[in-house]
């Protein structure tokens, strides 16, 4: 797949088959976040992978999905759920004034990464941040700032022009349809 491929193809993916994704593969995801762009060269990101059956069905209710959509529709149904996540993390220690900054680009790489490899992923900031610290046993010295929930894809989802509303929805085949502005909607200016 070339890139042009990879970045029109990686759309948010929240049901996933239950086959496993290769420790590998999971560790070369969390390679290609490490040489994402960091401000300053400061590189504060650390990552946990989840794979364990037993922990990612604790860590599971700890997310939210999918607000745009009706709440019978967000959450993915038992034997849809991710088969493993990855978890972005700060160390405050070392952190500098843009690392938000950092764990965007470090997310991206994960997401396109994943594409690459035939994975769905859904990037996730809506999470019940003082559960995983517990569940985790992270220390107060991270900041916890994302997951990622990874399996390989068991639902389509597609891009279509913008009409009135930014909200993705799901037709009744199951399909996700996620409105996007066309390219002339978002050049303010050519000089």
């Amino acid at each position: 797949m070339n890139f042009e491929e990879l970045i029109y193809k990686r759309r948010t993916i929240r049901r996933f088959k239950q086959d496993p994704i290769s420790i590998d593969i999971l560790k070369k995801l969390v390679d290609f976040a490490r040489v994402a762009p960091m401000a300053r060269n400061v590189q504060a990101l650390e990552f946990i992978i989840v794979v364990k059956p037993e922990i990612r069905e604790k860590l599971f209710p700890l997310v939210n999905w999918a607000g745009s959509l009706p709440q019978e529709q967000r959450t993915p149904e038992l034997g849809r759920e991710p088969t493993a996540y990855i978890i972005i993390l700060i160390n405050k220690d070392i952190k500098n004034v843009y690392v938000d900054y950092d764990v965007g680009a470090a997310a991206e790489n994960i997401l396109l990464g994943a594409i690459n490899f035939g994975i769905g992923s859904c990037w996730m900031g809506n999470i019940n941040f003082r559960k995983i610290r517990t569940l985790f046993e992270i220390p107060d010295y991270y900041d916890i700032k994302q997951i990622i929930s990874l399996g390989y894809p068991d639902e389509e989802s597609v891009m279509e022009m913008f009409k009135d509303s930014f909200k993705y929805w799901r037709d009744d085949e199951g399909h996700m349809h996620v409105p996007k502005r066309s390219l002339e909607q978002v050049i303010f200016k050519i000089y």
